[in-house]
């Protein structure tokens, strides 16, 4: 099992990213997707340090706050998440 992976019920694997868990956690639905925009899923701007922290504790790297605003979905984080840190 991967590292961003978490179990299924059924014993396989999902591959659910940090901030698709984070996601999920702070809109506080399972019906958010990798695609689902941050905004456009009921979230707004006072909700982002939640997200934020969220995220930190699920990945241990705290992300900017602008990085929501530019990439709003878990997809588009993960992928620009994953270029930031390995610029470190």
């Amino acid at each position: 099992m991967s590292a961003l992976s978490t179990p299924r019920p059924d014993g396989g694997e999902s591959s659910d990213s940090h901030w698709l868990q984070a996601f999920r956690e702070v809109l506080k639905s399972t019906d958010v997707d990798d695609d689902t925009d941050f905004f456009e899923g009921g979230g707004h701007s006072l909700m982002i340090p939640k997200l934020l922290l969220c995220y930190e504790s699920l990945s241990g790297w705290r992300a900017p706050v602008s990085l929501v605003f530019e990439f709003p979905s878990p997809r588009e984080l993960e992928a620009e998440s994953a270029v930031l840190q390995g610029s470190r």
